[in-house]
């Protein structure tokens, strides 16, 4: 307020006038006091809510301001009285409250949809790799080419043959494309998983199928005690936990592959507890799984039998004492490992900080984040051939055998009943950029068949072994080492790898070793939107003997010519090693 004195002729003094601008002060405030506690005719506070717009919360009053001041005025005028008043404001807030949705929908790195009272969450998430291969291979791809560590398993008896191929190959394909449902149910402590892929690896012998990877439930009542079911990536080495969206390369080393809980495959169906990661500096990760991979349980695994029991089926006999005699061809399947189970577990200590499991320093770390883990799992019963005469083919373990296969473990097949029993140790360290971890695997390989197996008899009911195999199946170990820097924080990442794998202590020449480097690009400074590329140079060796695919291979029921169900030259015939040069040029986005 403007006090004009010059006007009225009167003249204040400069105490006098701060004793005015006082008095005008005080009151004001009465006169607010006044008001406070004698409302208007509109209630002081105004209902409504608010709206979140360009970033900005903004209270919105639930009654239009227009018909609100008409309002008023009609009851200053005495057109209506106070009580209609609050009546209609009252009605009009509630209609408004009625009218409005009980749901919310955005988007924020995926496809968001709420209830207002957050009992229910649905976040929907897609993730699509798109990629160029470039392959130089040696001679050796070409003969022998590779029977033994990915063999394809073709035919209704998943027949062993060897991956050949040309010297140059070039092949564009989606290597992943996923969809992801997440969010949570009831309340946020009850956490929901769902993830669908539809892809074709690179090597892949059934692509462009859609399948169901991940559907999981996860109880976070209890910090301490949180429970996990369903069907999930085991919680047991590093490079298996972490998602192929936060990855420093193209794809993952072969030895990676080879060292899962189960030995078939990254994902299982069971049930896991385990404490928060988020608060506790140290994570245990306790599972019990089915053992068999996704989509599968024991029931699924089976022999041929005889309609006499313990009598090997098969297209003949077999060689047990009191079987020598064909009953059938394939006749009974026997169930031998219904009551097993896997069992794994894990433990992490986060010594400085959180590293987290993705790949590289993203956050690009102000302080060192350092983290060790170790993982066990126990795998038995798992049946990589019946003992009937194809020795390691049978229409009943296809499921099984092409896991070993599809993740370099085609050594394994053909030993009959095996035992897994897998290590696996850990650690990472991430500062300002910079980013190294490794980890060691050492699987012993369990035969319930302790001798040699026989490959070939004198005839086909004869119980005499003219040749068995020529050494035993060992155990198999592996590591790799991976490091990387931000050349440009959060945009251009370097990263260097190297990897060694022996996947038959007992064989000699049958090593494998890896070398990787790659140069990623990230967009928006996160891992969602990307392109990489990755040079990597492989090294296989084909030396040791396979079964099925070795020499002396297995006798039958002269399916061939000369007696034998394997044929009567073994894959391996020629002896050389595989050398492979690959680029991959990656184009990838989660959203």
């Amino acid at each position: 307020m403007n006090i004009r004195l010059r006007e009225t002729g009167l003249r204040m003094s400069e105490p006098q006038h701060r004793m005015c601008r006082w008095a005008l002060c005080l009151t004001i405030l009465v006169m607010a006091v006044i008001g406070i506690s004698n409302p208007r005719p509109a209630h002081a506070a105004e209902a409504g809510k608010l709206v979140e717009k360009e970033g900005q919360y903004v209270f919105v009053e639930n009654m239009d301001p227009a018909t609100r001041l008409l309002l008023e005025r009609a009851v200053k005028q005495g057109t209506i009285t106070q009580e209609e008043y609050n009546k209609v404001i009252g009605e009009s807030e509630r209609r408004t409250q009625l009218l409005q949705p009980s749901f919310r929908a955005w988007y924020d790195r995926g496809f968001n949809f709420s209830m207002n009272d957050n009992a229910f969450l649905l976040k929907i998430r897609g993730f699509v790799q798109m990629r160029f291969t470039q392959r130089y291979r040696n001679d050796g791809w070409r003969d022998p080419g590779d029977a033994k560590n990915y063999p394809e398993l073709l035919g209704v008896f998943g027949d062993y043959r060897a991956q050949r191929s040309t010297n140059d190959a070039s092949t564009f394909n989606i290597r992943r494309a996923r969809l992801m449902f997440m969010g949570h149910l009831f309340t946020p402590d009850l956490k929901y998983f769902v993830q669908l892929a539809g892809e074709t690896a690179e090597n892949a012998q059934n692509p462009g199928s859609v399948q169901l990877m991940d559907a999981a439930v996860t109880s976070t009542h209890v910090p301490w005690f949180n429970v996990m079911a369903g069907q999930y990536k085991v919680f047991f080495n590093r490079s298996q936990i972490n998602n192929a969206t936060s990855m420093q390369f193209a794809e993952r080393s072969g030895v990676m592959d080879a060292f899962t809980a189960s030995g078939l495959n990254r994902r299982d169906i069971g049930i896991t507890i385990m404490n928060d990661e988020e608060i506790y500096p140290v994570n245990y990760y306790f599972g019990v799984f089915n053992g068999l991979g996704p989509g599968f349980n024991r029931f699924g695994t089976y022999e041929s039998e005889q309609p006499t029991a313990d009598c090997p089926g098969g297209q003949t006999g077999g060689t047990s004492p009191g079987c020598s005699t064909n009953q059938r061809n394939l006749n009974a399947n026997f169930r031998s490992s219904v009551s097993q189970l896997m069992y794994s577990a894990r433990l992490n200590f986060n010594i400085l900080g959180r590293p987290g499991y993705g790949e590289g320093d993203m956050a690009y770390s102000e302080t060192p984040q350092l983290a060790v883990g170790g993982g066990y799992a126990y795998n038995p019963g798992i049946n990589t051939s019946t003992n009937n005469a194809f020795v390691g083919i049978d229409l009943a373990n296809l499921n099984v055998r092409r896991q070993l296969a599809t993740f370099g473990n085609g050594r394994q097949l053909g030993w009959g009943t095996l035992d897994y029993s897998t290590y696996a140790f850990d650690t990472v360290f991430k500062y300002r950029g910079f980013s190294l971890q490794g980890e060691w695997y050492w699987k012993n390989i369990d035969r319930h068949q302790k001798s040699a197996p026989c490959m070939q008899t004198a005839s086909q009911t004869s119980t005499a072994c003219t040749a068995f195999a020529p050494g035993l199946l060992g155990n198999a170990t592996g590591w790799y080492v991976q490091t990387g820097y931000f050349l440009i924080p959060r945009k251009l990442q370097a990263a260097a790898r190297y990897s060694y794998w022996d996947p038959d202590t007992n064989a000699a020449g049958d090593l494998i070793k890896q070398a990787d480097f790659a140069l990623s690009y990230y967009f928006s400074g996160t891992y969602d939107h990307q392109i990489q590329i990755q040079y990597t140079n492989a090294f296989m060796g084909t030396g040791g003997f396979a079964i099925g695919r070795s020499a002396p291979l297995p006798s039958g029921a002269g399916v061939f010519p000369t007696g034998t169900s394997s044929g009567t030259v073994p894959l391996d015939a020629v002896q050389k090693s595989l050398i492979e040069n690959a680029i991959r040029i990656q184009y990838s986005i989660f959203f």
